[in-house]
C-alpha cells in the first residue's frame, strides 16, 4: 500500500463508465444461463449479484400496516384531517418530513457516545428531496465547485461517487487509508493532501464516507477528533455521507464532535453537511424513500436548498412519512443483529477457505459491521496470475466464477479487492430470500477459483477459457 499524500489512480468516471460496460459486455459472451465450476465437482448456473447495495430486509408488520393504510388514502384522495390547511404538504420542503429527519434519520448526533455532548439537531437545520440522498449530495457538490477544483475523498468511497462530482468539473482525488486491515481515514495522510492542494489552489472541499461504504472502520472519540482537527484546519467545507448510519451499532457521528483548537471549541457540526436517507435502515422503496442532509452553517443550507428544484408529491411525503414513523428502533436493532450474523457467517467461510489452501488468500477488511464485506486478495498470488488491479480482479471473479461485485479501485482504492453484498446476494432483484444458500455458494465459487490461480492458471487463461476478449488497459 503507498503512503503517498494522493492516490492518482486513472481518471474515476471512465473507471466506473468502464466496469458497468465490461459486466454489461462479458454478460453477452457469457450467455443466458452460464454454468460456473465449485469445488467436490460442484457446478452451478448463473451469475450471483453481490454487487447491489439492498439489505434484502423486511419491514415488520406494523409498518407494512400503515403504509397499506397510506396508499389506500392517497389512492382514495381521503388524507387525514392534519394534512387540510396544507402546512405539512408542503411541496419544497414539507415540515413533518423535516422533523422525522431531525429525531430519528439524525438521532445519533444528539447522543454520539458517552462523555460527548454531541447537538440536537433542529428542523430549520435540516433539509429534505424525494426519492433519494444522491440529489442532495449533488446540489451540495454543486455549491462548492468551481473549474479545475479538486475534491479530496479518502481511501473507500461510495463505488459511483466519481459520477456524481464530474458533473460539476470538480476531478476527486483520495488520500489513503490505513495500511493495515482495519481501513480507517489515515489522518496523517489526509492532512498532507489536503496541505497539498490548498498550495495548489485548487481545493474545493472534502467529501467523507462514514461510516464506510465499502468498508465499515470503528473509531474511538480520539481517532475522529483527530481527523476533526485536520478538516477544521484545511477551513474547507466538509461533506459526509453517512447513509450507513443506523445499519451500524453504536456508530459515532463526526459532526457530533467539537475540536478544541487555540482560539477555542469549534464544533464539526458548524462546518459538515452530513446526509442520509431511508432507504436502508428503513427498508424504503421508490415513493416511500426520501433524502436528507443537516449542518449548523446556514448558509449553505440556504445555498442548496435554493438549488434544490425538486417538488414533493403528497404521496411522497405521507408514503415516507408512514414509513419512518411506524419503523421501531427495536426492529433497527434487530436489523443491525440479522446484518451482523450474515456477516459473521461470510466472515467464517472466508476463514474456512483460508485453513483449506493453509495461507490468507482472503484478508477481510475493517469490522464486519454494515452488509457489505470487502475482501482484499493475496498480492503475491494475484501477480504470479497476472491480475495488475482490482477492476481485473472484478472481471475474473465474474468471468471464471460468475460472482458479480465491485472493484476497490472504484472506490479509490488501489488494494487488490472487491467488495461483496454478503447479506443478500441474489441471482436477480427480489430474490434475496435465497442469500444463506447463494452465500456459500459464492465462497465455493471462489475457492475453487483460487485453486486454479494457485496451480498456474492466469487471468489471460480464464479469458481464453471462456473465449471473452480482456478489458483494455485503463488510462
Amino acid at each position: 500500500m503507498t503512503d503517498t499524500a494522493a492516490v492518482l489512480c486513472p481518471d474515476p468516471v471512465r473507471m466506473t463508465n468502464r466496469s458497468d460496460e465490461r459486466k454489461k459486455f462479458a454478460r453477452v459472451y457469457l450467455g443466458a444461463e452460464p454454468w460456473f465450476p465449485g469445488t467436490g465437482g460442484r457446478t452451478y448456473r448463473g451469475v450471483i449479484d453481490a454487487y447491489h447495495g439492498e439489505t434484502g430486509l423486511q419491514m415488520d408488520d406494523d409498518t407494512v400496516a400503515a403504509l397499506n393504510t397510506a396508499w389506500l388514502e392517497v389512492m382514495t384522495r381521503t388524507q387525514p384531517d392534519e394534512y387540510r390547511d396544507g402546512v405539512l404538504y408542503d411541496k419544497r420542503q414539507p415540515l413533518i418530513l423535516r422533523k422525522l429527519a431531525a429525531e430519528q434519520l439524525f438521532q445519533r448526533l444528539s447522543a454520539p457516545a458517552p462523555g460527548v455532548p454531541g447537538v440536537r439537531v433542529d428542523p430549520g437545520e435540516v433539509i429534505v428531496c424525494p426519492y433519494s440522498s444522491t440529489v442532495l449530495l449533488e446540489e451540495a457538490i454543486a455549491t462548492i465547485a468551481r473549474p479545475g477544483g479538486v475534491l479530496v475523498c479518502p481511501e473507500g468511497y461510495y463505488k459511483s461517487a466519481s459520477v456524481h462530482v464530474a458533473k460539476y468539473g470538480l476531478r476527486m482525488v483520495s488520500s489513503p487509508a490505513t495500511a493495515d486491515d482495519s481501513f480507517k481515514v489515515d489522518p496523517a495522510a489526509l492532512e498532507r493532501c489536503l496541505e497539498e492542494h490548498a498550495r495548489q489552489g485548487n481545493l474545493c472541499g472534502v467529501m467523507l464516507t462514514l461510516p464506510g461504504n465499502p468498508v465499515v472502520a470503528e473509531y474511538t472519540v480520539a481517532e475522529l477528533t483527530e481527523i476533526g482537527r485536520v478538516l477544521v484546519a484545511a477551513e474547507v467545507p466538509i461533506i459526509c455521507d453517512m447513509s450507513f448510519d443506523l445499519l451500524v451499532d453504536d456508530h459515532l457521528p463526526i459532526a457530533a464532535l467539537s475540536v478544541p483548537t487555540p482560539d477555542g471549541p469549534v464544533r464539526l457540526y458548524d462546518r459538515v453537511l452530513s446526509i442520509t436517507g431511508n432507504s436502508k435502515a428503513y427498508n424504503a422503496f421508490g415513493p416511500c424513500k426520501l433524502g436528507a442532509a443537516c449542518t449548523g452553517n446556514t448558509a449553505w443550507l440556504d445555498e442548496i436548498r435554493a438549488r434544490l428544484q425538486v417538488s414533493f408529491q403528497r404521496e411522497t411525503t405521507h408514503l415516507a412519512r408512514a414509513t419512518i414513523e411506524h419503523t421501531s428502533d427495536e426492529l433497527l436493532v434487530r436489523n443491525r443483529m440479522l446484518l451482523r450474523a450474515q456477516v459473521d457467517v461470510a466472515c467464517e467461510l472466508l476463514s474456512a477457505v483460508n485453513a483449506r489452501f493453509g495461507a490468507a488468500l482472503l484478508r477481510p477488511l475493517g469490522s464486519r459491521q454494515g452488509m457489505f464485506l470487502t475482501v482484499e486478495f493475496e498480492p503475491g498470488l494475484m501477480a504470479a496470475a497476472g491480475v495488475r488491479t482490482s477492476s481485473e480482479l472484478e472481471d475474473l471473479l465474474l468471468t471464471l466464477a460468475g460472482i458479480d461485485c465491485v472493484a476497490l479501485d472504484r472506490t479509490g482504492s488501489r488494494r487488490l479487492g472487491v467488495r461483496l453484498n454478503v447479506v443478500a446476494p441474489r441471482y436477480g432483484a427480489g430474490q434475496e430470500e435465497d442469500a444463506p444458500r447463494l452465500l456459500r455458494e459464492l465462497f465455493d465459487r471462489m475457492e475453487y477459483l483460487l485453486g486454479r490461480l494457485r496451480a498456474g492458471m492466469s487471468y489471460g487463461d480464464a479469458l481464453l477459457e471462456r473465449r471473452i476478449p480482456a478489458i483494455p488497459v485503463a488510462s
